[in-house]
């Protein structure tokens, strides 16, 4: 255990990760109280100008990319003689330790890191910034308010497009060579953003493979120029991907710049089509965890016609912690049919994580009629429904047809929004993250009840705006504003339900919706109040933001007419109403939400109280306050814990008690 204070303020505890340029440690911020991740330039390193300059580069670079899924910089400093970059505090792993304990994914596991890493890089090209050193250890999966979130770290070869001219001249060779183009490789000066898409795709195709797709030789014929290797066909090492995915490589990893994909966004767009589009219908799957030896015999027993006719595919674990990690493997999963009572990690523990990984997978838990308390617990938790032992097999049949019905209308709500035009303009297919698997839906609408929260974000005084420009102006200032509120809410796990002229209405669903959905609101006003500071007066974002938040019981489902076509799922009730008529009270860059929400917010949070006032529409006056920030919070770290890198504060979620008539009391 190190004491060893740095710039008067960073207490160093323990060492975490360490590299050639420097080592990570575990630190506490001795003014703020938290926990954050302290770089050091390495002692060797210190004399170097070129290392010290390298690792100002990295701290400019990421301070320019307020991005969920870049890691954050809070500060930089030099200590005595030592350089230190101070971070946001990650858990969780790299891709490279994942690798090492999956040897390869599958391509629906791949398509959520995929376009979460083209969202980070998107707006680190957009900035300027080339980071030349993309790979499976620089890419971290982190845990974050109960999900797991990719982080791009280690923009420590990063180029910046500050001094244009030096960029052009730049010939030093830098980077992990077998992830480096062929232009990297040469050292040719005047590196585009190119460059970092043929390392993703290299980090793609060992994810999905396991290998590499060139050779040493192949890799040297690249550098020397002299000729240009095909890549080795994936389907040649995973036959079931298909020569699609090897035309996909192909053109990703062309050893001319100019022949491959146009940008980052286009190819994780083209894969993640490639992925949805070339799933045959699938047999719905389901997960069993029991450590009962004899369970996988009774069940593929019990359920033969179904698996002979391809209707379910079973997939078994032994405890809730294998669970997981079978959900990771398998993100097709529709239902989890789980044991209270395991070794390792239980029932409940398996129940309190799911979120984390699978935020659609509907869990039913199964236990003794005795354990009628536990039982109760996992229902207010969040478990879909229960069957008691000795189980009645009609009972499970029922049980599990209910639950992949209702699974399958929750895909159809995300495949219909997938769909929606005016969304995809903005959002590129994000919402294809949340859409990982075939999808299998009766026609029809379902509706549901639903624990959420709704978050609607108005534009301040843009109808002047509509009267006074051109049409044209008018639209590209909104929608210059909606490319900046968008992502920050989808990023988040918000799916925006609707756009109403100049307003956002996003919906947040799931473990932790109210959290997510606050902290989504708070970035969108802190992004666009620095747009605003940097561009003027005159931007399109000086308009700034009024916004109302409301959550708890609404109806979903899907309105419209069937003989147009046209039916679209989408949220209904009161919440939805006080969420907009909040946002119509708030002033500019309020954040408005009923009193007593604050108060369930109040460890979380820091909310203000603003007074009685008057909702539209509504004859009873309410007490109203307004969210100001996220509360800081002291986080301690175990020994025990896993080795980690740059993780922000994790709230507790705010979860919806969910219960069945049957466990009314």
């Amino acid at each position: 255990m190190s004491e060893r204070l740095i710039g008067g303020r960073y207490v160093l505890e323990r060492r975490i990760a360490g590299g050639g340029m420097g080592a990570i440690w575990l630190a506490l911020d001795s003014q703020l109280q938290r926990h954050v991740a302290l770089k050091l330039l390495a002692d060797h390193r210190i004399s170097s100008p070129d290392a010290r300059q390298r690792f100002a580069q990295e701290a400019k670079a990421v301070a320019r990319l307020h991005h969920p899924h870049v890691v954050q910089i809070h500060d930089y400093g030099v200590d005595g003689d030592v350089p230190y970059i101070v971070m946001e505090r990650l858990e969780g792993e790299d891709l490279e330790a994942l690798l090492e304990r999956r040897q390869r994914l599958t391509p629906a596991a791949v398509v959520p890191l995929l376009n979460q890493a083209a969202r980070a890089l998107t707006a680190a090209h957009g900035a300027g910034v080339i980071h030349r050193d993309l790979k499976p250890a620089n890419l971290f999966l982190a845990r974050i308010d109960g999900e797991e979130v990719l982080k791009v770290l280690d923009f420590g070869l990063a180029l910046l497009d500050v001094d244009a001219e030096a960029r052009l001249q730049a010939k030093e060779l830098a980077g992990t060579p077998r992830y480096m183009s062929p232009e990297q490789m040469r050292g040719q000066p005047g590196l585009d953003p190119r460059t970092d898409l043929w390392s993703l795709a290299v980090v793609l195709y060992r994810l999905l493979t396991g290998q590499f797709p060139f050779s040493a030789d192949a890799l040297e014929a690249l550098r020397s120029g002299s000729v240009s290797p095909a890549v080795i066909p994936p389907s040649s090492v995973v036959p079931k991907l298909g020569v699609e995915v090897d035309d996909f490589f192909a053109r990703a990893l062309a050893a001319e710049p100019s022949l491959r994909f146009a940008s980052v966004r286009d190819m994780a767009a083209a894969f993640s089509e490639l992925v949805l589009t070339g799933q045959p219908a699938q047999a719905a799957k389901i997960l069993v965890v029991d450590d009962e030896p004899d369970i996988e015999l009774v069940m593929r027993m019990r359920f033969r016609k179904q698996i002979q006719e391809g209707a379910y595919e079973f997939i078994f674990a032994a405890n809730g912690e294998v669970a997981l990690e079978m959900l990771r493997q398998h993100p097709d999963t529709d239902a989890v049919l789980s044991d209270l009572n395991m070794p390792k990690m239980d029932g409940l523990t398996f129940l309190s994580r799911v979120g984390e990984v699978h935020p659609l997978v509907k869990v039913v838990i199964i236990s003794a009629y005795s354990d009628m308390s536990n039982i109760r617990t996992a229902m207010n938790r969040g478990a879909f429904d229960f069957l008691v032992k000795p189980i009645n097999f009609q009972d499970l049949k029922a049980t599990l047809e209910k639950t992949l019905k209702h699974v399958a209308a929750l895909r159809r709500m995300l495949r219909s929004t997938e769909e929606n035009d005016l969304l995809r303009m903005f959002v590129h297919g994000g919402i294809v993250d949340r859409v990982i698997s075939a999808v299998r839906v009766p026609q029809g609408g379902v509706g549901e009840r639903v624990e959420a929260t709704v978050a609607f974000i108005d534009l301040k005084d843009f109808t002047r705006v509509i009267r006074e420009e051109q049409p044209e102006a008018a639209l590209r200032r909104l929608n210059s504003n909606f490319e900046v509120i968008v992502p920050e809410l989808t990023s988040r796990g918000g799916l925006v339900d609707k756009f109403v002229g100049d307003a956002v209405m996003a919906v947040f669903r799931g473990q932790g919706h109210l959290g997510r959905a606050l902290d989504a609101c708070l970035s969108v006003r802190q992004q666009l109040r620095a747009l605003a500071f940097r561009s003027g007066d005159q931007s399109p974002y000086a308009h700034g933001v009024c916004i109302g938040v409301a959550s708890g019981d609404l109806l979903s489902g899907s309105i419209g007419a069937r003989a147009l076509g046209r039916l679209d799922y989408t949220v209904l009730g009161d919440v939805v109403n006080t969420a907009s008529r909040l946002a119509s009270l708030a002033e500019r860059d309020q954040i408005l939400i009923r009193e007593e929400l604050g108060d369930r917010l109040s460890s979380s949070f820091e909310c203000v109280a603003v007074g009685t006032r008057q909702l539209p529409g509504v004859s009873a006056s309410v007490l109203i306050s307004q969210v100001i920030c996220r509360r800081e919070r002291v986080l301690t770290v175990s020994d025990a814990t896993p080795s980690v890198v740059p993780a922000a504060p994790s709230e507790q979620p705010v979860m919806a008690a969910k219960s069945s008539a049957d466990l009314v009391e």
